[in-house]
């Protein structure tokens, strides 16, 4: 008995060796089995995701006032907002290039990043100062670049209201005597984005001029020079109109003072 008890502990205490044996090769295996790893992350191109302008619709003031049109755009970047180069304004259309706006903001223009949302979208902006400009509808676009010159468009529009407005100087006729002529001026400017013609029938027309209690010269005296077909644009300059008066004989001495009354007839746009 006692024979086959030694001989069992035996066999038990080799089967234990031989299994930490091999325990211990696995572990020195799996220790040399080192690796690199690598990745290359390629550029995505930005995105714009919204256009605006402020105000949506734009009144034009008359004169050389400046009327300011904001500009709005979100850009979405992908590689993080750092990675975008630029956000420029890059085109306008339609674009006049006889307008101020062509002559003081040649395209493109760049555009101002004035915040950022969680390192992969930023708002970018641009103040555009405007005068002149038709009326009308446009449709601007910004264009953003990243680094690996990948670009993204977006467009927003805005409508130029009509203005009509005018300007004209005072007629002065000098000083004449009974039975003579003289001629003067008027100089007559668009001020503002509505193209007009004078109707000759009731465009430019002179009162009767009074001297107070001593006399009166009728507005048939006065006689208008003047194109009636002429289109008055506002880039165009001023325009003069002559006007001659013929001062009747048996006219009281005096100075005669009348008005002149300019009413313009808009006229389809033809920029």
């Amino acid at each position: 008995m006692n024979a086959k008890r030694k001989i069992t502990v035996l066999f038990l205490v080799v089967i234990l060796v031989c299994s930490v044996t091999v325990m211990s090769v696995s572990s020195s295996e799996l220790e040399a089995l080192d690796a690199g790893s690598g990745a290359t992350v390629v550029s995505l191109p930005p995105e714009v995701e919204s256009v605006t302008t402020d105000p949506t619709v734009l009144t034009i003031l008359p004169g050389d006032v400046v009327t300011q049109l904001t500009v709005t755009a979100e850009v979405f970047g992908p590689c993080g907002i750092d990675w975008i180069k630029s956000a420029e304004m890059t085109a306008i259309d339609p674009f006049f290039s006889k307008t101020l706006m062509a002559k003081e903001f040649p395209l493109p223009i760049p555009m101002k990043r004035v915040s950022v949302e969680g390192l992969i979208r930023a708002k970018y902006e641009l103040a555009i100062d405007i005068t002149g400009m038709p009326y009308g509808d446009y449709t601007l676009t910004v264009t953003a670049t990243d680094k690996d010159g990948n670009t993204a468009t977006g467009t927003a529009t805005f409508t130029v209201a009509k203005t009509l407005a005018l300007s004209v100087t005072d007629v002065d006729l000098g000083t004449l005597a009974p039975g003579e002529s003289s001629e003067a001026y008027s100089t007559v400017v668009n001020t503002c984005n509505v193209p007009f013609v004078f109707e000759e029938s009731d465009g430019i027309v002179p009162t009767e001029m009074s001297a107070g209690g001593s006399g009166i010269i009728k507005a048939k005296d006065i006689a208008v020079s003047w194109d009636w077909s002429k289109l008055m644009l506002h880039i165009t300059g001023p325009v003069d109109a002559k006007f001659t008066l013929t001062v009747p004989l048996g006219t009281l001495p005096g100075d005669y003072t009348g008005r002149i009354t300019f009413t313009p007839t808009e006229k389809v746009q033809p920029f």
